[in-house]
């Protein structure tokens, strides 16, 4: 009879055999092998959202500038565009003093509700 034990920790007490013990180890470091595993791609995964993200908020901003761009542009050009309007001849008693005078006046005052359309609270969307 063999006085050799193959005890895989059963209740007696007894010791597993070293073959329990190595199965068991191979267990955990294929365990932990898949951990670190799932870890890198979750990693790889947060990397790849956080630059679509930086992508998304580049594209976000470069059409806001555009925008921005845009919207001053207009505004200039029907700014430069009203003031040429305001300032033509209208007729023959724009050659005279006094209507060169009132054209003036109406020139500041409708640059001043201009400006203070364009500055002052307000619907931005006229």
């Amino acid at each position: 009879m063999s006085t050799e034990r193959k005890n895989t920790g059963s209740v007696s007490g007894a010791p597993p055999d070293d073959a329990y013990i190595a199965r068991a180890m191979d267990g955990v470091l294929e365990a932990e092998r898949l951990a670190r595993g799932a870890i890198a791609e979750c990693e790889t995964q947060c990397q790849e959202s956080l630059e679509r993200a930086r992508q998304e908020r580049r594209a976000v901003l470069e059409r806001a500038q555009q925008r921005i761009v845009t919207l001053h542009t207009r505004a200039a050009r029907a700014l430069e565009q009203r003031v040429a309007q305001l300032r033509k001849p209208r007729g023959p008693a724009a050659d005279a003093g006094s209507g060169q005078h009132h054209d003036r006046v109406q020139l500041q005052a409708a640059i001043e509700r201009l400006a203070d359309r364009l500055i002052g609270p307000g619907d931005e969307e006229n």
